[in-house]
């Protein structure tokens, strides 16, 4: 008898665009996913995109008329779930399995899948989760600073009530949130309490997303890209307003910590201007709070493989990070060649092989030369970390990495 013909359905990988959810869109050639495609053609790739800036997250609780609009402040992720909700429901008519759906991004889109893992009407919507320099705690805490925009755009297109501002065409508004972002009025998700928790640690840690299976990724090197993202002129303004933003919270719930940032902020100027300084408290903070998803995630029930990129940037005033990362995993060297840099073969060919044993299920761990020239390695769960350098591909533990910092790795373990 010949062999019976199978219609098992194939894993899905959705991808979130990046853009500090200002900009961007699943046509950005760094998230292109040919290569993997072509790589597993047993895998079913979608994108799409979402509203941004002040058409996706904005709060017209306080303007006249916006009372009609309490969606607002969040409907960029309310975008996504009806994305994720059309896939779930259609993508077996692409040969698709709807119960083997991963989502994959990277800063912003990593923040937005970390705030969907603790979203009820997000549930059920993806089996997995690759995010990478991504955290919940990206978004904000309350809708204030929303409120604010919304307050700043009515100064901007002089208008004082809803009804005035529908009045205005598209292009009145995008030329209003340019000189916003311009400005460093930035949008972004609100941890409201309605459609997002507002301690999203707390919900992964009852379990919010114990059926959700992660790949949790940290950069070593990311502050350099943040100055490539806001432009020399604003970097200062930028990072002092990030680190504002950590030390207000620490001053709340922990003096101390909050203490500790400031002297190493002082200690590290002896040696590099005040602005680097804070950068670099500001990219641990921020790394501290993507290890922390991960021990939350993990202490909820959910399984958890971390990833700490430590590769020396190929441009050193680029840093190393997303774009690394990115390129790395989807296989795509073009992409990377765009963003003025070259893909790593040998990595690239590893971390590609392991995104599609995540994909489909399939344990964690490579023998010896099932890649050509490459040793055994297994990627073991959390609290152990795929740690990715120059000198190669090895597991171990992540927490001495993460922190010049003291006290803070201790606050992240018992907060």
């Amino acid at each position: 008898m010949g062999s019976k013909k199978t219609d098992r359905k194939k894993p899905v990988i959705v991808l979130f665009h990046h853009g500090d959810f200002a900009y961007g869109g699943s046509a950005d050639p760094l998230m292109d996913g040919t290569n993997l495609i072509r790589t597993c053609q047993d895998v079913v790739g979608v994108s799409f995109n979402f509203r941004l800036g002040l058409f996706g997250f904005i709060d017209f609780s306080e303007v006249p008329g916006g009372e009609a609009y309490p969606d607002a402040l969040n409907l960029g992720l309310l975008d996504q779930i009806a994305a994720l909700r059309w896939i779930k429901e259609n993508i077996a008519a692409f040969g698709g399995d709807p119960d083997r759906i991963t989502v994959m991004g990277f800063e912003s889109g990593a923040t937005s899948i970390s705030l969907l893992a603790a979203c009820e009407q997000a549930k059920g919507l993806f089996r997995k989760a690759f995010v990478f320099h991504g955290n919940p705690m990206a978004a904000n805490d309350s809708p204030e600073m929303s409120r604010l925009l919304a307050k700043k755009l009515l100064q901007e297109t002089s208008t004082a009530t809803m009804e005035e501002l529908m009045q205005l065409s598209t292009e009145q508004l995008k030329q209003a949130s340019q000189k916003l972002l311009m400005g460093l009025f930035l949008s972004g998700p609100v941890r409201d309490g309605r459609l997002i928790p507002a301690d999203v640690y707390e919900a992964y840690r009852n379990g919010a997303a114990d059926r959700v299976e992660f790949l949790i990724g940290v950069a070593s090197n990311e502050r350099k890209i943040y100055k490539s993202f806001v432009g020399s002129q604003t970097y200062e303004d930028f990072i002092s307003g990030e680190l504002n933003v950590i030390l207000r919270f620490l001053d709340e719930v922990s003096p101390t910590d909050a203490q500790a940032i400031r002297d190493y902020v002082r200690e590290q100027t002896a040696t590099v201007p005040e602005v680097e300084a804070k950068a670099k408290a500001v990219e641990q903070c921020s790394a501290l709070g993507v290890y922390l998803s991960a021990r939350k995630l993990a202490e909820g029930g959910s399984p958890v493989y971390l990833l700490y990129w430590n590769v020396k940037p190929l441009i050193e005033n680029l840093g190393s990070g997303t774009v690394d990362v990115a390129s790395a995993f989807l296989g795509n060297s073009d992409g990377a060649q765009l963003y003025g840099n070259v893909l790593d073969a040998d990595i690239s060919e590893v971390l590609l092989g392991f995104l599609v044993k995540f994909l489909r299920g399939d344990a964690m761990r490579f023998y010896n030369n099932e890649i050509r020239g490459v040793s055994a390695i297994e990627w073991e769960r959390f609290p152990k970390a795929l740690l990715v350098s120059d000198k190669g591909l090895r597991c171990g533990p992540l927490e001495d990495k993460l922190t010049e910092i003291k006290g803070l790795l201790e606050f992240i373990g018992n907060y």
